[in-house]
């Protein structure tokens, strides 16, 4: 991506301004015109040349699927399958910075963000053949904001502010929200905002749970499943409604996509090698340069839709209530040795909570500089002594923290491992349960533990990510930045939306430091020297627009 013109606020950081964010925050009559598809890429692939027809993808992911409701699709594994078999109103173009029609022809909203009405693209239809139309995409909206109760589906976070759809003709739905919520329009272009049919939204959980039973309009539909072992996906022969970015605006030039499972880290790089696979996720820093030096691909996507990675501060964390404490932990960490010691040129050191690439980034590096000297001193002042053991002490309790974390990023248990030597050099226990699923699935539910390894997706603002109190991943924010996230939602220019997200970051990663923040999020795929892919904002293969060349 091309970098983007910087506005700055004195006392804020610097702020990185979309080229059109005017189509996500939008004033009266925001309309853009239709559609298009899994569009321009964030990470485009090493090969070249036209595209070639026909022949079966093969992609490995890290974990076999069990689940592929909709609202359920905010991990990798599923969203990065979905993104095929499901369209979404809208699609966030990273190369360009703006939200574009895709099921939407066009989009627009009132003065204060509380009213959005869709043009339905005309000749949508589902796989089963019923219309993608305006009850259908009612129906939808209603199950994203209110949830399913009949089948125990939960309303989708970024909806919260949802209240009630209208059908205004045939090809027109007016969506009204409860308050004013300027990153509505974004969340659109969620995976987790896939358009399933209405038959599926009438199936109960284990129905729109089953990848058999969903019924979309992707340019994908499902044929057969080996449980844990494999998922078949034939192309649709008549899909034609592609994002108005998209390369390929027809049916995928691929007949069919194999998704298989490879939890093994180690056998990644060497299933790209040996052709097993035409792309995988998740390689090892360590195999990057030799299966780029044998003649493959090393593909980093981008998380333009995604938090950094972080150590997020728990709920209840009673070691950590103390700000001085959680600033002492944040200038600590040494995040360029993380760098140069587990990471690999994929990886950028984050500035922010934010993705650099993201929509409103701060930049914020120069407060998060390594300073174990001053992480010292605000220990001292917060009352927490060293004792004996190099370890510090307050009021008899040992000044030990723990991190939990899902074993989803190959770096994540060797960074915090080189975290807790450096907390140790202050005075800190870390116990590291990173990687650890078995350990995290306790944990979860358990408010003393007091950080959560995270990133997680971010659709504008930081609300939904850091303040629902069901949500026991993040913090539970408290009164002050939850006043903060409903200031932002309800901004009423681009300009101010723009100086809340800052503030937000400012308040989340230095004033607080809730947030603390250690690599831009990145996928790394290993792809076969000719799979040609590009990549969604969301880090998800575009294989709508993906080929192959040698079968």
């Amino acid at each position: 991506m091309e970098p983007t013109p910087r506005i700055s606020r004195p006392g804020r950081g610097t702020v990185r301004r979309a080229s059109a964010l005017v189509a996500l925050l939008g004033a009266a009559s925001l309309a853009l015109a239709a559609c298009g598809s899994g569009a321009s890429g964030n990470q485009p692939s090493a090969a070249a040349g036209e595209p070639v027809q026909g022949g079966t993808f093969t992609y490995a992911e890290v974990t076999p699927i069990n689940n592929w409701q909709t609202q359920a699709a905010r991990f990798y594994e599923k969203a990065n399958v979905l993104n095929s078999v499901l369209d979404r109103l809208t699609y966030f173009d990273a190369e360009n910075g703006e939200l574009v029609g895709w099921i939407a022809s066009k989009f627009e909203a009132n003065a204060d963000k509380t009213e959005f009405t869709f043009t339905i693209r005309d000749g949508v239809t589902f796989s089963d053949g019923t219309p993608l139309d305006a009850q259908a995409v009612k129906a939808n909206l209603d199950a994203l904001g209110l949830g399913v109760e009949a089948a125990q589906v939960q309303p989708n976070v970024d909806f919260a502010s949802y209240k009630s759809a209208e059908v205004l003709a045939d090809n027109q739905v007016k969506v009204t929200l409860k308050s004013p919520d300027a990153n509505f329009l974004r969340a659109t272009s969620s995976v987790t905002a896939g358009l399933v049919s209405p038959e599926t939204l009438k199936l109960d959980n284990a129905g729109q749970s089953a990848i058999s039973k969903i019924v979309g309009s992707g340019p994908f539909v499902f044929e057969s499943e080996k449980t844990d072992e494999e998922v078949v996906f034939a192309k649709r022969a008549d899909y034609a409604w592609a994002p108005e970015t998209a390369e390929n605006q027809g049916a995928a030039y691929l007949d069919k996509l194999a998704v298989k499972y490879l939890p093994e880290v180690a056998h990644r790089a060497g299933a790209v090698q040996s052709g097993q696979v035409d792309l995988v996720r998740g390689l090892q820093p360590a195999d990057e340069a030799a299966l780029a030096a044998g003649g493959a691909q090393v593909l980093p996507a981008k998380g333009v839709d995604l938090t950094a990675n972080m150590a997020a501060v728990r709920i209840g964390s009673g070691k950590l209530a103390d700000v001085k404490v959680r600033q002492a932990l944040q200038v600590g960490i040494d995040r360029q040795t993380i760098k140069d010691t587990v990471l690999s040129d994929s990886y950028e050191i984050a500035g922010s909570v934010l993705n650099r690439a993201a929509p409103g980034y701060v930049d914020l590096s120069a407060e998060l500089a390594y300073e174990p000297e001053k992480s010292k001193q605000l220990l001292d002042e917060a009352g927490w002594k060293v004792g004996t053991d190099g370890i510090r002490e307050k009021d008899g309790e040992k000044l030990q923290v723990t991190v939990t974390s899902s074993n989803n990023s190959v770096v994540i248990k060797p960074a915090f491992e080189l975290i807790e030597q450096q907390w140790r050099q202050i005075g800190v226990k870390l116990v590291n349960r990173a990687a650890d699923n078995t350990f995290l699935a306790t944990a979860m539910i358990d408010p003393n533990i007091e950080f959560f390894g995270t990133r997680q997706f971010a659709y504008g603002g930081l609300g939904p990510v850091f303040g629902p109190e069901t949500n026991t991943q993040t913090l539970n924010a408290d009164k002050d930045l939850n006043s903060l996230f409903a200031e932002e939602r309800a901004a009423a220019s681009d300009e101010e939306h723009l100086e809340l997200v800052a503030e937000e970051q400012r308040q989340l990663v230095v004033d607080q430091a809730l947030s603390l923040v250690l690599w831009d999020e990145v996928q790394v795929y290993g792809g076969a020297p000719g799979s040609h892919v590009e990549f969604t904002s969301g880090t998800a293969p575009i294989f709508q627009g993906a080929w192959k060349t040698g079968e």
